[in-house]
Parts: structure tokens; sequence; C-alpha cells
């Protein structure tokens, strides 16, 4: 495995400063075109872009409503091929102040704290394909908002304006020329054989096989949980609500550093429909696509700690628009 880096010692020092160089020293525009292909293919649960310009106009947006945003990196996870690319999935915190006008309603100066995980295919040192969950419940927690009533505003902002409602789902997608892989090895077969029981199978007992006792889920919305207990109502909420989901694993891979746990990054979605009572509220028949990626700390073959990022509002947005889409005509 041949990695061009250039000046950058590492892959997680290449993820780390490139991140930095774009939001908290401005590089923006430049920079982006430095470290994104022009026709970039960047997934969000948020909706999809196909161009660096796209990518360059919502980095804008989010510098204005949050200017002193921080981006604070907590861990990379990536793995190389032999033809010198790399994918990496990096973990961080943004920590912001709301103090400009936005998709995210009127400034209220609060400080928002909000995870994100971005998986990055990247060759000769360009961002070529990207998936990318932010947990924007946790930013509506943090305004004081509840997150359906911020996905309710956006729903309604798009419709006003004639747009579609926006967020991802397969559909929107284009061709990918990167080859998903799940690694073989025996943490990342825990791991996925957990979560399969877990979200496909629905056999919540294998919490207490996947989990360490004392772990803690760092649930969407900014959340914490923590135990068997607390992690197996977490997820009852979600098969409460998408009762006949379907599992998919995109891609799965694993690092073992000296003194650090081993570390297993998970891109997954669930598909199902949202047919029953649970964490999304009253039934509506919406079909849902989940977009997640989580990263597992394990110790002893057991998970100690779980970063799981999915997008609440985008869910809620997409529930909010086939109601929105079913409404008799002339409704409110």
């Amino acid at each position: 495995m041949n990695l061009d880096l250039g000046s950058y010692t590492d892959v997680p020092d290449f993820i780390f400063r490139i991140t930095r160089e774009i939001w908290e020293d401005r590089g923006i525009g430049s920079k982006l075109q430095k470290y994104y292909a022009p026709n970039i293919l960047l997934r969000a649960a948020t909706g999809f872009t196909g161009t660096n310009d796209g990518v360059t106009g919502q980095t804008l947006q989010t510098l204005h409503q949050f200017p002193d945003r921080q981006l604070v990196g907590e861990d990379v996870i990536w793995t190389g091929d032999d033809d010198g690319t790399f994918l990496s999935s990096h973990r961080l915190t943004s920590v912001m102040r709301h103090t400009g006008d936005g998709a995210l309603g009127k400034a209220q100066g609060k400080i928002v704290r909000s995870r994100i995980i971005a998986d990055c295919w990247v060759r000769d040192q360009v961002v070529v394909e990207e998936w990318l969950v932010r947990d924007q419940a946790a930013f509506a927690n943090c305004l004081g908002i509840e997150p359906r009533a911020m996905a309710q505003e956006m729903t309604d902002c798009d419709i006003r304006s004639s747009r579609p409602v926006s967020f991802f789902i397969p559909a929107h997608d284009k061709p990918s020329h990167y080859q998903a892989v799940i690694q073989d090895d025996e943490a990342v077969a825990t791991v996925v054989q957990g979560m399969q029981r877990i979200w496909q199978e629905k056999e919540t007992q294998a919490i207490r096989d996947l989990y360490f006792a004392g772990a803690v889920l760092h649930a969407p919305g900014g959340q914490a949980r923590y135990g068997h207990v607390d992690i197996d109502t977490f997820v009852l909420g979600y098969l409460a609500s998408f009762p006949d989901v379907v599992l998919k694993i995109e891609a799965a891979r694993v690092n073992r550093d000296p003194e650090q746990p081993v570390r297993v990054a998970v891109r997954w979605s669930l598909t199902g429909s949202h047919s029953g009572y649970g964490h999304f509220g009253e039934p509506t028949g919406a079909p849902v696509y989940v977009m997640a990626i989580s990263h597992f700390n394990l110790t002893s073959n057991k998970v100690t700690a779980d970063y799981m990022v999915t997008d609440e509002v985008s869910i809620w947005k997409q529930i909010q628009a086939h109601v929105a889409s079913h409404a008799p005509a002339g409704s409110p």
C-alpha cells in the first residue's frame, strides 16, 4: 500500500488538518477546490450533492449561521487500498454559537454541540466520494427546539419555496466508484453479527451479548445511554416506529493501535415504513430511510462505547413530506 500524503504524516493527520484548513482557517472555496473533486459525490442525510460548488455553498451557509464553528476531531478510523486510495471515517464534534439567521431559524446566540461522522474516499489527496451524517437533533435540542418541530419548519420552508423537501434516500444517489468492503476481522464480525441480530432480527437480547455491562451509547440528539437496559430502551424506540425495518451494512473496517481500544467503523442503513408507535410518534405509513454511521470501541471483544450518528431531523422530514403529499387538497 503506497499512500501519497505529501506533507501530512499519516491519514488522521491529513483528515484533521484539511478539516481545519477549510473551516477554522477559512480556506473554504480555495481549499475545497484543492481537496474535493469537481464532481464529488457527497451523500449526506440532508441530501445529495454532486458538485464542488454545491459543497462550497453549503459550507458558506453553515458559517453564516455559526461563524465561530470549531470542529473538534475525536477519531479517524481508516483503511488503505493497493491502488493508493484510502477510506477514512472521521468522527468529530462541532462546537459553535448560533449568531446568524438561516435554515435553523432566527439566531439565538446559543452554544450548539453536535456530533458528525464523515466517511471519505480519497485519491491523491482529493476527496472523490463522501458519506456524511450530522446529528441535527442535537442542534435542535441545544437551541431549545423539538427535532420534530425543527423538521416541520424546514419542510414547510421547502414546500413554500416550491422545492422538493430535502433529505437523502438511495433513489437520489449516483453510482459509486468505491467498492465498499466489510473487513474480514474478528472484531468486525462481532459488531456486524450483533447489529444484524438487533436491527434485522429484532432480537434485543443481543445487546447483552454485544455490549459490556457498563457500556455507553452516544445516541442521536446528543444523548448518552448507559448500560444494557438504557440501550435496549433506545433501540426499541426505533424498532417500534419501524417494525418492518431492513438493515444493510454498507461498509465496516477496524483499526488496532497501541494504547487504544480496538475501534470499528460501520456505515449502515435502515429501510422500512413508519408503521408503529415509538420514538417517532404516531405512525403515518411513511417510507423511511435511515442513514447511519457508528464507531465502536471494543475491549475483550465487547463494545464499551458506541458513537452512533443518525440525523433524526432528516428522518422527521421524510415522515412529514409523506404526510404533506397525502393531505387532502386545500388542507392547511
